[in-house]
């Protein structure tokens, strides 16, 4: 198989198999589509698939200078939790209330474009860059990726394809299978506010593991 048509499966199937399991940003393009409509959770996904593929491209160029520990994610992690904390809580007030299709969410109510709040959430993400070093050594490692000419937009494209994708299929699942939506409006909301606390609880558990805990050890 050619190598460029290789990298660029490579970097489809992987970032299409990464953005199924629930996350915080496609439930959040899974909860746009729900209440507002296909558009807005498109531009959502494009935005976050920017930022994923400007991650990308930072690890593959300087990844033996990121450090994990470092205090870019002692900062950003405790802001992504906070954010995460007022978006569950956001979610469990919302519980009861009567919606209907097409009305603004108002996750972050200063933020009122769902392609600025894509960004906002995808840099505040700090799975994007282990995930790829991970994987970016590993296809290295393999003798897939390489600086041979092309590799790198191959990769990049097939990247973003996969998680366009993967991204579609949450939106689409909000769009047409949640069509009733009083039916579903406190289903929605209570896992919505307890998939956001989860994570935030996660960040701050990784917080206090990998930072705090290392200082006052």
């Amino acid at each position: 198989m050619n190598k460029l048509l290789r990298i660029y499966l490579s970097g489809l199937l992987i970032s299409f198999l990464g953005s199924l399991p629930l996350g915080t940003l496609n439930i959040t393009a899974f909860q746009i589509a729900v209440f507002q409509d296909v558009g807005n959770a498109l531009w959502f996904a494009l935005a976050v698939v920017l930022v994923e593929l400007l991650v990308v491209r930072i690890t593959l160029k300087w990844s033996g200078m990121i450090d994990l520990r470092n205090r870019v994610f002692f900062y950003t992690l405790p802001l992504a939790a906070l954010i995460l904390l007022y978006l569950s809580v956001t979610s469990f007030m919302s519980i009861g209330e009567e919606r209907e299709l097409g009305m603004s969410l108002n996750l972050i109510p200063m933020i009122k474009s769902s392609f600025v709040l894509g960004l906002l959430l995808s840099i505040l993400n700090p799975m994007h860059f282990p995930f790829w070093i991970s994987w970016n050594s590993i296809l290295t490692a393999k003798k897939t990726l390489d600086k041979t000419r092309g590799m790198y937009s191959f990769y990049l494209l097939g990247i973003g394809l996969g998680s366009l994708a993967g991204f579609l299929l949450f939106i689409l699942a909000g769009k047409f299978i949640f069509q009733n939506l009083q039916q579903y409006n406190y289903v929605i909301a209570v896992i919505m506010g307890c998939l956001y606390l989860g994570f935030a609880l996660y960040m701050l558990f990784a917080l206090y593991k990998n930072h705090l805990k290392l200082t006052t050890s």
